[in-house]
């Protein structure tokens, strides 16, 4: 379904991260704070409105121009989330997008985990709801106006998933987990379903660990698009784009090609990006480049790529631990994704993705930012970007989302790893050296 990636594009800092490219230093220079935990921002409108900002917590916030702290609600979840746990959650306001036509129909679209529906599958966690909202003449979105699109029962409180993006297509795509737990399984049994035979990243009939992709200009609630590869058949869900995913966090559409780039958290060994296409990403078959055991989750891999099989899409980078393979080089334990650098500021940077690690990124104090540089069509490059490691000296911070402005320039969201509590949350801008 999709050109296969070269032994090259996967061989990508697994020993030495490659020097494919000189890349210009940056620093980073704070523009908001006193958030909960902030996933995402987006460039909305002008003035106090600049900005939107999904807060972990239920409040999607405007932000202003200037940064400074969370303006007022543009949508307030808090009553129809689930309960957040106060030390680590993965469930809450988890993802926003403006419809392509935002400036003629007002139409905006949010994700979140609301509490487990009255028939709901029982044992299971919560039901997520992917939901569409008018907008009001203030600016804000009208609470009364949603349009309830998808449901999903999810079994577990992690591994939602829940970025949204519009692609160039003019379509809605949903990043979804695998419902958690780890090895894609059910522990003991419970819940009940809760992972199908072989892991819910495989089967065709769940829609967990996919990228579902929605026409919702069309259809009621939404229609099936052209190209998703189970439209009209009956060997799997028609909203099923892209399958095999784990845990994506962070999908980015790039503005000027429409690449749509998923980070893919791994398991015990690998992290991956994928450059996204209709077809099997591997999970649980795959992680990274090598073949994965449900059952020995740690079994040993070499550090040479090997090619994937013919029906699986290989990941455009993949790196490993720092604590799977001994003494081997490792670049962190959990993918934060983010996005194509198209700003002004920092001209060296353009075409190149930016990404991070949840637990390297400013808490290892190690290596700071990460770039993803595309060499030709097929190959791809990993590299530690240069300039400051940190914002300033020692900062035990995790970087847990992106964000981007009118401008293409690009800001890293930040919490102090308690998750969604108290009011840690700072996003910080990614500058040329001061």
């Amino acid at each position: 379904m999709t050109p296969r990636l070269t032994l090259s594009a996967l061989f990508l800092g697994l020993t030495v991260l490659v020097d494919a490219r000189d890349l210009p230093a940056v620093s980073y220079e704070k523009f908001a704070s006193e958030f909960v935990s902030p996933l995402s921002m987006i460039p909305y409108g002008k003035g106090d409105q600049a900005y939107l900002v999904v807060d972990q917590a239920g409040v999607i916030h405007f932000l202003d121009e200037k940064g400074g702290k969370p303006g007022k609600a543009f949508l307030d979840l808090r009553k129809s989330i689930v309960t957040l746990k106060k030390g680590f959650d993965e469930r809450g306001s988890l993802g926003v997008a403006l419809h392509p036509k935002f400036a003629s129909n007002k139409k905006v679209y949010v994700y979140y985990s609301s509490p487990l529906a009255r028939k709901g599958r029982k044992g299971f966690d919560h039901t997520a709801h992917l939901s569409e909202f008018k907008v009001k003449s203030d600016g804000t979105a009208d609470t009364t106006s949603e349009r309830v699109l998808f449901t999903v029962d999810q079994p577990q409180w992690n591994h939602d998933g829940g970025n949204l993006v519009f692609g160039k297509d003019g379509y809605l795509y949903l990043g979804l987990g695998d419902g958690g737990n780890a090895n894609d399984l059910d522990p003991k049994g419970k819940p009940d379903g809760g992972h199908e035979k072989g892991g819910n990243g495989q089967s065709l009939r769940r829609h967990l660990g996919k990228i579902l992709r929605f026409d919702v200009d069309s259809g009621d609630p939404y229609a099936i698009p052209d190209g998703n590869p189970f439209k009209g058949k009956d060997n799997g869900l028609k909203e099923i784009y892209a399958w095999g995913i784990r845990n994506p966090w962070g999908i980015t559409v790039d503005s000027k090609n429409g690449d749509i780039i998923v980070a893919d958290v791994g398991q015990n060994r690998f992290e991956e990006i994928n450059l996204l296409s209709a077809g099997n990403f591997g999970w649980p078959r795959y992680e990274g480049y090598a073949a994965f055991d449900q059952q020995n989750p740690s079994a040993p891999a070499i550090l040479k790529a090997t090619p994937a099989p013919r029906d699986l899409v290989a990941p455009i980078i993949a790196y490993p631990h720092h604590d799977g393979f001994g003494k081997a080089p490792g670049y962190g334990i959990s993918v934060t994704g983010g996005h194509v650098y198209r700003g002004q500021a920092i001209p060296g940077l353009d075409g190149v993705y930016l990404f991070a690690d949840w637990a390297q990124s400013w808490a290892g104090k190690k290596y700071g930012l990460y770039a993803g540089i595309r060499e030709d069509r097929t190959t791809w490059t990993m590299q530690v970007l240069p300039g400051a490691k940190t914002p300033a000296g020692p900062i035990s911070r995790m970087i847990v989302g992106f964000g981007y402005d009118h401008d293409g320039e690009i800001y890293a969201l930040t919490n102090t790893g308690k998750g969604p509590s108290g009011r840690n949350g700072e996003i910080w801008k990614i500058t040329p050296p001061k």
